[in-house]
């Protein structure tokens, strides 16, 4: 499936959970990059952001649509958006509710339906069992700032060598709300990296350039490291 959305925070963790669903998961940063590879190939369902520095998701869909690049595909937006304009006919899912609720989603729109033509159920990697996380992590970020987008990309890449299913990750953006969680975690800095589970609770601080730490914590925990 494809996801367009300028976002990179929303990027990564719509195209994690995704992932840890059993999907593929192809990312693009705005519609431009999105029509292009709607051109190069077919996809399962499109997931797209609406407001976006070059375009708006639903001029991207109908741009993919009348030039015939939309035929057996499935399309969402997924927009933090209040009013969306010209979505006759979409299904339209607000940021709010979380990954949780989108994958929930995709997985309604694509499961196997009585009668479906072929070629319209689930994608090649079926949605799996999940796996019991060993370990829950939270990073809070305050929007777009360098050390916060250090921050990520440090988890990203740190990431990439273990089980993900085994890592319960997730990233809460104070510059949008602060919600009970950064209360409960004690928060006063941003980036700050917090071991919620298991306990005693850990609080790493800063853009997490030496990982050191973290590894330990993943390590500790019984997370196994991706050959």
């Amino acid at each position: 499936m494809l996801c367009v959305d300028d976002d990179e925070v929303t990027r990564y963790l719509l195209k994690r959970a995704l992932e840890l669903a059993g999907f593929t998961v192809t990312t693009a940063e705005g519609t431009t990059e999105g029509l292009e590879l709607l051109k190069q190939r077919r996809f399962h369902l499109v997931i797209s952001d609406y407001k976006m520095p070059d375009g708006t998701g639903t001029w991207m869909l109908k741009q993919a649509a009348s030039a015939g690049l939309l035929r057996d595909t499935e399309v969402l937006i997924f927009t933090g958006t209040p009013h969306v304009e010209d979505a006759a006919g979409v299904q339209v899912v607000a940021k709010e509710q979380g990954t949780d609720h989108i994958v929930a989603q995709v997985l309604k729109l694509l499961g196997p339906e009585p009668g479906q033509p072929q070629g319209r159920g689930p994608p090649p990697s079926a949605p799996q069992e999940r796996v019991m996380a060993r370990i829950e992590l939270v990073l809070y970020t305050a929007g777009p700032s360098p050390a916060s987008m250090r921050a990520l990309r440090q988890m990203k890449s740190l990431l990439a060598r273990y089980d993900p299913a085994q890592v319960d990750f997730k990233v809460v953006d104070l510059a949008r709300g602060r919600p009970s969680s950064a209360e409960e975690d004690h928060i006063l800095l941003t980036p700050t990296l917090v071991q919620r589970n298991p306990l005693p609770r850990t609080w790493v601080v800063g853009d997490l350039e030496d990982t050191t730490l973290i590894e330990d914590l993943l390590d500790h925990s019984g997370v196994e490291r991706r050959e």
